[in-house]
């Protein structure tokens, strides 16, 4: 009786379409999947804050300026970050080093995120290490440009590579060369028919 029921239950759930095992982890798809209007206005704010921060960055800079004054004079830290500021090279910049490092960080986050809304999960990895490489890029070139001797044009070259990267440029590129079909190739999600119920084969004799 105990076998006749055991092999019943099974047979039974393969006829209403069912299955008795857990699904595979090869059947989740390997991209994400976005629906409704949410996420398309989430990336048109995200937009509308990055083309804020490109106006009227001169006002930002000078509110995240009158800021840090104040918090570096609070906690103490004004002259040791004011020593450090004389320590680099104009061509490099000639704002407070906390003022930039938060303007920077800021507009690349916004960047970053656009990217994560409209990208899939693959392309995103390979465009978050291309912005870590372009940064890893400015630093060294800095680096290596403050151990020769303060070379001017190494110092320019930097700041053009920085001002590139916190641009909207490397957003715009990236969506559209992503778009067009280069970079990794996207892993299409499976698509599963509705399982009914088999009419056509009973269930087996036990």
């Amino acid at each position: 009786m105990g076998t006749t029921i055991s092999h019943a239950i099974p047979n039974g759930l393969t006829t209403l379409g069912l299955s008795s095992s857990p699904p595979s982890l090869d059947a989740v798809p390997a991209t994400r999947q976005y629906s409704g209007p949410g996420r398309w206005l989430l990336v048109g704010g995200l937009m509308l804050a990055l083309l804020l921060l490109g106006l009227y960055n001169e006002q930002v800079l000078a509110a995240l300026t009158t800021g840090w004054q104040h918090a570096l004079a609070t906690l103490g830290l004004a002259n040791t970050v004011s020593a450090m500021q004389n320590g680099i090279d104009a061509g490099i910049t000639r704002r407070l080093l906390p003022v930039v490092a938060t303007y920077a960080a800021l507009y690349l986050g916004t960047c970053l995120l656009i990217l994560y809304l409209v990208l899939r999960p693959a392309q995103w990895q390979l465009a978050w290490r291309l912005y870590a490489g372009a940064l890893a890029a400015y630093v060294l070139i800095v680096v290596l440009a403050k151990l020769a001797g303060n070379i001017e044009w190494a110092y320019r070259l930097s700041r053009h590579l920085l001002d590139f990267v916190v641009s909207p440029l490397p957003v715009a590129g990236l969506y559209v060369l992503f778009r067009a079909g280069f970079g990794p190739a996207v892993e299409a999600a499976p698509t599963h028919a509705a399982a009914g119920p088999d009419i056509t084969n009973g269930p087996e004799p036990s």
